[in-house]
């Protein structure tokens, strides 16, 4: 039976760069932004703060949603086998850390493919091997005040 997974995102802005979580393997990592599956009986705010947490290891402020982005694999992953399809619903969050937070991070429980935490450049960050890669535009929009876009961003990978 296909389930459709709701999962949270944090978009942390802080001097023109976004946070992000480092995945993968030295040499050919891929960045996204923290966040993370959200739990039967779990809101969504605090299902922001939980994987925050546990992805950068501080606590957060939760702000407005943002996006809502889906990923239905079949649509983005060619030759994938109907048996490993998915199909997941991304809120993404604006959300704040403490000032004095800069590069002070001790993730909790971080994912298994978790290199590390990683601020990047917002104006560079097409150079990075970023996902999705159709939100760099619309966080350089935000970055400066210019996003006047949809919140639901669709099926992007």
């Amino acid at each position: 039976m296909y389930k459709i997974r709701s999962s949270v995102k944090a978009l942390i802005i802080k001097d023109n760069h976004v946070l992000t979580i480092e995945k993968g393997i030295k040499g050919s990592s891929k960045y996204v932004i923290p966040g993370g599956g959200q739990n039967f009986n779990e809101t969504l705010a605090n299902a922001v703060v939980r994987e925050c947490f546990e992805e950068i290891g501080v606590e957060v402020q939760v702000g407005k949603l943002v996006w809502v982005r889906e990923f239905i694999s079949k649509n983005h992953i060619i030759e994938q086998q109907e048996n490993n399809q998915a199909h997941i619903v991304e809120h993404i969050f604006d959300v704040k850390i403490d000032e004095g937070i800069l590069d002070e991070f001790s993730p909790n429980e971080p994912d298994s493919t978790q290199l590390g935490v990683v601020w990047l450049p917002i104006s560079k960050l097409s150079e990075f091997n970023f996902f999705p890669k159709e939100l760099i535009p619309m966080i350089q929009q935000i970055n400066d005040s210019k996003y006047i876009g949809q919140t639901y961003v669709g099926d992007i990978n």
